[in-house]
């Protein structure tokens, strides 16, 4: 099974640069510049861009020794790129490679309790509200011994390094278990856990009909809390010597097991910065594998190049920073083939992985397909018809290889789902959806192995009242027939990029 799994507020700015300067992508570079002139850089993804970039510059104030103050956005800039500066040396000393994490060895382990202490019960809360202000990455690891695909998300306070939260999130066969752990000052001070199904969709069913709720103090545990549907169960320090022997050892195997994993986390965390995986195939003009075809990527903005070179299957990967939001750009060369590129590859935070598709080459003159691929294009008419707070979802695929696709845009606060190929959906501060497409004839029959949905030529694009603003690909050379697009918190859009081959017939395919 393929899984994928925020800075303080801050100014304001726009990345105005052309489209590929560096690359040569372009039609025309003196007229037409990328989408990227146009969108708004934000904490946590792509948010709509301001009608115009005069309205919204910042006029410096004037000290009274007639000294401008220092503009928010430079600062903000350097620790962006001293953050970036961080990613590309990790990456460099470890190759790209997935780290693991070990919760098998018991490295930390709890204090001895104190029966008379009572839990904080308001703090957890008091860190969920500072941590919305923190700055977020998104790190993936695995889980040493069973090889399981963990995600992060790791709250940080800015100015004094600590981390607030981490959420992890772990796939498994019956589903995902999310687990959050909320420290103040570095000290462990409280756990949630649920299990949701394998799309994490019914996050808001898995709270309340089951899990738990777990106060520490002192690395010691004081209160939990069990929900099985109706049945509530409690255990509290002052009344461990009233329960029974096995309930004490449930008790002490809990307390251990999250007072290791928790210190686990924060330590391995701290020191991985926020990478993403950008991967795809390369392929002649029949489909055709392309074995060791050269491939570089390149950040203009950051001054980032790497270049790797795909195997024999076509198929190349490349780990890159993940820094506020960046774009990206990639050559292909291969022989006496005509070079091939694919421009403007948004890399947001929060990305874990981003799929590329197929890129086609030929010798000169004669490419069926384009030479140069735009995911964000400017030529593409925008709808006219949106609303400022909204976004339209358009899904199109290549009838001649698959014969249904189908869009499946879930709203996770009222449960309510649309599969239109085309929908708009509307956003404020709170709203959490989750875009899927699925492959039908493939998961009504049981065929879910099949690599039919990936091998679509399926495009996702989302648009705002001005502009394209994402375009996503799905995965190539992965089986499953339900793909986890995107998902949208508040007004920000999230790469995810997972391919499933649970079929998930009660939801996806009734």
């Amino acid at each position: 099974m393929n899984h994928t799994g925020t800075a303080v507020k801050r100014a304001v700015f726009f990345i105005i640069v052309s489209a590929c300067l560096l690359w040569g992508c372009g039609k025309d570079k003196e007229t037409v510049v990328t989408n990227k002139d146009s969108i708004e850089e934000t904490d946590t993804g792509i948010s709509l861009p301001f009608d115009s970039l005069e309205e919204e510059e910042e006029k410096e104030e004037v000290k009274e020794d007639g000294a401008a103050p220092e503009n928010r956005d430079a600062a903000a800039s350097r620790a962006n790129e001293d953050t970036f500066r961080e990613a590309v040396s990790y990456l460099n000393r470890t190759g790209g490679k997935t780290p693991e994490i070990d919760y098998d060895t018991v490295k930390y382990s709890p204090s001895e309790r104190d029966p008379k202490k009572e839990a904080d019960k308001r703090l957890p809360k008091e860190i969920e509200d500072k941590a919305k202000n923190d700055e977020v990455k998104a790190v993936r690891m695995l889980r040493s011994g069973n090889g399981a695909t963990l995600d992060f998300r790791v709250y940080t306070d800015p100015e004094e390094r600590f981390i607030d939260k981490i959420v992890s999130t772990e796939y498994g066969s019956d589903g995902r278990e999310v687990t959050g752990f909320y420290y103040d000052k570095g000290k462990l001070s409280y756990v949630y856990r649920y299990t949701d199904d394998l799309y994490g969709i019914n996050a808001e069913d898995a709270r309340k009909s089951g899990g738990l709720r777990c106060y520490f103090q002192g690395d010691a545990l004081l209160e939990c809390y069990a929900t099985y549907g109706d049945k509530n169960e409690s255990v509290t320090a002052a009344s461990y010597e009233d329960v029974n022997d096995d309930i004490k050892k449930e008790y002490d195997d809990l307390e251990e097991e999250l007072v290791n994993r928790a210190y686990a986390n924060y330590n391995a965390l701290k020191s991985i910065p926020g990478t993403a995986l950008v991967f795809g195939y390369v392929a002649d003009e029949y489909g055709g594998t392309l074995a060791n075809t050269k491939v570089t990527i390149s950040s203009e903005a950051n001054g980032y190049e790497k270049t790797v070179v795909a195997n024999e299957d076509g198929y190349y990967e490349i780990p890159v920073p993940v820094n506020t939001a960046d774009w990206y750009n990639i050559k292909y060369e291969y022989g006496d083939f005509a070079v091939s590129r694919v421009c403007d590859v948004f890399i947001g935070p929060l990305t874990i992985e981003y799929p590329i598709g197929i890129t086609y080459m030929a010798p000169e003159g004669e490419n069926k397909h384009d030479k140069e691929t735009y995911l964000l294009d400017v030529t593409k008419q925008s709808p006219d018809k949106l609303k400022d707070n909204q976004y339209e979802v358009v899904l199109s695929f290549n009838n001649e290889k698959i014969e249904d696709l189908t869009p499946f845009a879930l709203n996770i606060d009222s449960g309510k789902y649309e599969n239109n190929k085309n929908q708009v959906i509307t956003v404020d501060g709170k709203s959490d959806y989750k875009y899927f497409v699925t492959d039908q004839k493939n998961g009504r029959s049981g065929n879910n192995l099949t690599n039919d949905l990936s091998l679509s030529e399926v495009q996702v694009k989302v648009y705002n009242k001005n502009s394209l603003v994402a375009s996503f690909q799905a995965p190539v050379g992965r089986s499953g027939v339900v793909w986890e697009v995107f998902e949208i918190k508040g007004a920000d859009i999230i790469p995810s990029g997972n391919l499933y081959f649970e079929a998930g017939k009660e939801l996806f395919f009734k």
